[in-house]
């Protein structure tokens, strides 16, 4: 029995060495077990393709977003107008005399643009007070042609303003377009004063014009061409967008009423609101002289108000007599009596030129 005892001792003892045997080898060998690692050029494989899509995808984006902000451009350039008050450039020649872009109105419809030419003091001494006196051309591009565009050009007195209109019966497209003024009395003594006894002929002017929207050499000094630059009449021109201009809440069926949208309404209107300005003041100005007054009143040693009541009062009376002068303007305007054929004589005739693209250099 002790025998059998000890033996069964002896054999848990030798059971529990082995699986303690086992443990420690089976850790050994964990902790001693090479680990597999990826070589580089392997990874590099892989991403490579990752990044050579991600980049492809990039400059896709970034080609659409230039593509879209150059359309955007083209776009503004090609609707882009000179704005109230611009000075109209010369196209070509030279002259001390200066034209200015005025109010621009659409009619309602959008059929017609009006436009009105302001012209300083040389200008009125020097150029034609008579719209048939005058040349007109029209320069568009092949996207907006303008096929039954009808141009007229007069003037509102002989010391007033140029009103150019342009009819087309489909309406206007948002896309800008030339027109160019020459004037036909000042050709004359432009004529008159040449010592060569040259003419400038309309078949010249167009020739001129012709040769720099062509981009023609500037060095050219065919008569075929173009004459002497000192020959040339100052052309004056204006870019328009009938998109750009003020919309009328009428349509016009003669001169009176273009004129009227163009100059009498327009002018009424500013002209009473700095009437309603002055009001102001001038009640501002009252109640600060009844503050005064009763200063003066309760102390008449008050030296403030003995210095700007005076002050007061003559700024109050100026105010009343500028409004008293705005109110009969006013009443004028109103009450004046219009032609219907106020802008007559005018030059209703003009010729077309097809450019690529308005942006042209000129020389």
């Amino acid at each position: 029995m002790y025998t059998l005892i000890n033996w069964l001792r002896k054999r848990i003892n030798t059971n529990k060495e082995t699986k303690s045997d086992k443990v420690k080898n089976t850790k050994k060998a964990k902790f001693y077990r090479p680990k597999y690692k990826v070589p580089a050029d392997v990874k590099l494989h892989w991403i490579m393709p990752i990044i050579f899509a991600v980049s492809v995808l990039l400059i896709l984006i970034s080609g659409i977003k230039i593509h879209k902000n150059i359309a955007v451009y083209k776009a503004k350039v090609l609707a882009s107008s000179m704005s109230y008050g611009s000075e109209l450039p010369l196209w070509g020649g030279t002259t001390n005399a200066k034209l200015t872009l005025g109010n621009t109105v659409l009619s309602k419809d959008g059929k017609t643009l009006a436009v009105e030419v302001k012209y300083d003091d040389i200008a009125r001494n020097t150029l034609s007070s008579f719209g048939k006196n005058y040349r007109l051309r029209l320069v568009v591009t092949d996207k907006n042609k303008m096929p039954d565009a009808v141009i007229k050009y007069g003037m509102f007195s002989t010391d007033g303003s140029g009103v150019l209109t342009v009819h087309s019966k489909h309406g206007f497209k948002n896309q800008a377009f030339i027109v160019m003024l020459v004037d036909r009395g000042y050709l004359v003594s432009t004529n008159a004063l040449t010592t060569d006894g040259d003419t400038y002929t309309d078949d010249d002017l167009d020739k001129s014009i012709t040769a720099q929207l062509a981009d023609a050499d500037a060095n050219d000094n065919s008569s075929s061409s173009k004459k002497d630059d000192k020959n040339v009449p100052p052309i004056f021109y204006m870019r328009l967008n009938a998109h750009n201009a003020r919309r009328s809440k009428t349509n016009w069926s003669n001169d009176r009423e273009i004129v009227r949208s163009l100059f009498i309404d327009r002018n009424i209107k500013e002209k009473q609101k700095d009437i309603n300005k002055n009001l102001k003041k001038i009640e501002q100005g009252n109640n600060t002289i009844k503050e005064m007054e009763q200063r003066l009143k309760e102390n008449p040693d008050d030296q403030t108000a003995q210095k700007q009541l005076p002050i007061l009062k003559n700024s109050v009376s100026t105010l009343q007599a500028a409004v008293d002068s705005q109110q009969k303007s006013v009443d004028k305007l109103k009450n004046s009596v219009i032609r219907k054929n106020i802008l007559e004589p005018k030059e209703t005739t003009y010729k077309r030129y097809l450019v690529d693209t308005l942006d042209i250099k000129r020389r």
